[in-house]
C-alpha cells in the first residue's frame, strides 16, 4: 500500500504548525521578561507650594516581536516617602530587541508631605542614602486590541542614578 501525497502534506503542515507554536511560545516568554531602568530623577522646579520632579524610565524589549504598552499609573517614593503619583496615557511601541524612554512628571505638594518634608530635606547632600521607588502598573498588549495589566515595583538608589548620568 503506497502512501498518498496528502499524508506527507499533512505531516509537513503539522511540523510547520508545531515549529510556529514553539516560536510563539518562546517570544511570549521573552515578552514577559521585559526589563527597565530608572534613567534619571530630576528636580525641575520649586515653588512655595510644591516641587516638580521628572522621572525617565527606559523600557527594554528582549523579544523578536514589538511590544505595545499603555496606561502607566505609578506612585513615586523617595527614601520610602510617597512624594506623589503620575500617570501616562497613550500607546507606546517598543521595537523588537529595542527600548524606549518614557518621561513622567511628578508634582509633590508640601501639604501632602507634611512633616516628612523635613526628612527629605535632611537627605539633601546625602545622595547615597536616598532610594527611588516606582510602584504601579502598566498595560501590555497580549493580542491585538487586548491589554493585560502588569504590576511593577522598581527600586534603585539615587546615587546609582547620579553616577549613571554625571
Amino acid at each position: 500500500m503506497a502512501l498518498k501525497p496528502n499524508f506527507f502534506q499533512a505531516i509537513a503542515a503539522l511540523t510547520l504548525a508545531y515549529q510556529a507554536f514553539k516560536y510563539i511560545k518562546r517570544q511570549t516568554a521573552l515578552l514577559e521578561k521585559w526589563d527597565y531602568d530608572i534613567l534619571a530623577v530630576r528636580l525641575l522646579g520649586v515653588t512655595k507650594d510644591f516641587l516638580d520632579l521628572q522621572i525617565e524610565l527606559e523600557l527594554k524589549n528582549p523579544s523578536a516581536v514589538s511590544l505595545t504598552v499603555s496606561e502607566f499609573n505609578m506612585d513615586v517614593y523617595l527614601d520610602g516617602i510617597k512624594v506623589g503619583n503620575t500617570a501616562k496615557r497613550g500607546m507606546y511601541e517598543i521595537p523588537k530587541y529595542g527600548s524606549d524612554v518614557l518621561t513622567f512628571n511628578v508634582r509633590a505638594f508640601y501639604k501632602t508631605l507634611g512633616p516628612l518634608l523635613g526628612v527629605l530635606i535632611s537627605k539633601i547632600g546625602k545622595i547615597d542614602q536616598v532610594q527611588v521607588r516606582l510602584k504601579g502598573q502598566l498595560y501590555v498588549q497580549t493580542v491585538p486590541g487586548v491589554f493585560a495589566p502588569v504590576p511593577f515595583d522598581i527600586t534603585d538608589s539615587a546615587l546609582n542614578l547620579y553616577k549613571q548620568f554625571n
